[in-house]
């Protein structure tokens, strides 16, 4: 009996990536990798859309890469397709785009959110997330929102990971022994990080980051005043396209130059690295410049500093921001390279 094929297929208004997965006689499920299915092929299959615990209207401001639309296709003739791996096939299309597109944290917060779908998974997990896994791990400890307290006692035990594991440090771990080599009898995980990213002066690194202190600094008040006229923009334009302001709201958005530089001098911190964005209420006053945004977390900082000394800029970019806007504290994401 041949293996039944399913696909994952990720579309944006750019592309469309189309991934795939088997399932062999024995109801094993493994990945395939990216796959060329003719549109014939696809119209014989059953359609069904993609998960919406990733939804791209959530968000204040989120790139174009990032909006996709995901659908699953599956074998016409399916049966006795597990309850977890329809569960999985529809879950894993957004993970594979955060991937695709090298979101770091979204990677991270994915997987965090879903783990129980992924559990029983792992062997698929480890081999998808294993491109991006070593970055993806330094954003979650070092650059999310609620950071990861339990890393220190992950890394120390280095342990071989089992199916079932839900815990996201120790799956990221996992997928990036092979980049990362961490060596505990010998090296905190901070230092590691500051040897992964200090060894490579000629790899580059790019991935995405949160920042702090967002409500103690200028630029979110910007956003607030910005987001108000949006929506009366909206409101006032319902009836002739409602989409427009929408779609204008995005691309000014995406049009904000951003700056990540260290800050040596600052006297609470000299690892300190902070985040300049330009400020919409001086774009709408019509007289551009860039307000401070935040910092990137201190012991994310403090690696990236020690890791690469002479550094004083980044490549930066202002990523994607979270949909509420009580929470600009917890969702500002920050797209870093060096």
């Amino acid at each position: 009996m041949a293996n039944e094929i399913f696909y994952v297929k990720v579309e944006t208004s750019k592309a469309a990536t189309v991934y795939a997965f088997s399932r062999s006689d024995t109801g094993i499920m493994d990945y395939a990798g990216t796959a060329s299915p003719s549109a014939s092929d696809l119209s014989q299959m059953q359609c069904v859309e993609g998960s919406s615990y990733f939804t791209p209207s959530w968000y204040t401001y989120l790139p174009k890469a990032l909006q996709a639309e995901i659908t699953v296709f599956i074998p016409a003739a399916i049966k006795d397709l597990d309850a977890n791996q329809y569960s999985f096939l529809l879950h894993v299309g957004a993970l594979l785009l955060a991937i695709q597109e090298r979101d770091s944290l979204l990677t991270a917060e994915l997987l965090h959110r879903r783990s129980m779908v992924f559990a029983n998974f792992t062997p698929i997990l480890l081999h998808i997330l294993k491109p991006i896994a070593a970055e993806a791990l330094f954003a979650w400890v070092y650059g999310s929102f609620r950071g990861d307290s339990n890393f220190k006692n992950v890394y120390a035990v280095d342990a071989p990971i089992s199916t079932g594991e839900t815990d996201t440090a120790t799956i990221l771990l996992a997928a990036a022994r092979d980049t990362l080599k961490p060596a505990p009898h010998k090296e905190s995980p901070e230092e590691m990080f500051i040897r992964y990213f200090g060894e490579g002066d000629a790899q580059h690194f790019d991935f995405t980051i949160g920042i702090v202190g967002a409500s103690n600094h200028p630029w979110v008040d910007g956003v607030e005043k910005f987001g108000v006229l949006s929506d009366a923009a909206v409101s006032f334009h319902f009836g002739d396209d409602p989409a427009a302001a929408g779609k204008k709201h995005q691309e000014i958005f995406a049009s904000l130059k951003a700056k990540v530089q260290a800050e040596p001098y600052n006297p609470h911190d000299h690892n300190a690295i902070c985040v300049s964005i330009d400020d919409l209420e001086s774009i709408l006053k019509g007289v551009p410049s860039k307000s401070k945004a935040g910092y990137l977390r201190a012991t994310g900082a403090a690696i990236l500093r020690k890791a690469r000394p002479n550094l004083y800029s980044y490549e930066s970019a202002l990523w994607r921001i979270g949909g509420n806007p009580d929470y600009f504290e917890n969702a500002i994401v920050m797209r870093v390279g060096f």
